[in-house]
């Protein structure tokens, strides 16, 4: 069971790093979801509620009025994805780091390594026609690894679970 989870870590791990090659290379009418979502939602009234609602991301303003509707929940989702996808890239890679290096060892290894992994996809992304890379995206994957991190940690410190744990 132990060689079946080594495994099963390992091609997550590169099913996630092939996914973020393969999403980094389309250009982004391709990812284009905008359609999508006004299809399932009612803009004006979702519109109402969030037309007020504006901030900067990188360069951009961010809102409804610039955007439009489709376009403001479309970088949410966008966004939600960055964060999520690089969450579950640092825990897998601090499950197959765990294999081969103790906690203290594995924990920062794959905060590093996912971030590398984030600075790598923006920069390929500025290879790809209409796609940029972007430094707020990379502070935004970071912060989905750290997050990640941090919960391991959280984990680790429960009552019990330092036992389990222990090589």
């Amino acid at each position: 069971m132990k060689t079946f989870m080594r495994l099963l870590d390992v091609l997550l791990l590169v099913a996630i790093l092939a996914g973020l090659y393969v999403s980094s290379s389309q250009p982004y009418y391709k990812q284009d979801m905008r359609g999508t979502i006004s299809r399932f939602i009612d803009e004006q009234a979702v519109g109402e509620r969030l037309k007020d609602v504006s901030f900067r991301y990188g360069k951009q303003e961010i809102s409804v009025e610039a955007s439009g509707i489709d376009g403001f929940i479309e970088f949410f989702l966008r966004k939600g994805t960055h964060f999520a996808t690089f969450a579950l890239l640092a825990l897998t890679g601090y499950r197959v780091l765990r294999r081969f290096a103790p906690f203290a060892v594995a924990l920062p290894w794959s905060a590093f390594l996912a971030l590398a992994v984030a600075v790598l996809d923006e920069w390929h992304q500025t290879f790809t026609p209409d796609r940029t890379g972007q430094v707020a995206d990379v502070v935004l994957d970071a912060s989905g690894a750290c997050t990640m991190l941090l919960l391991i940690v959280l984990a680790r410190a429960w009552p019990g679970q330092k036992r389990r744990d222990k090589r």
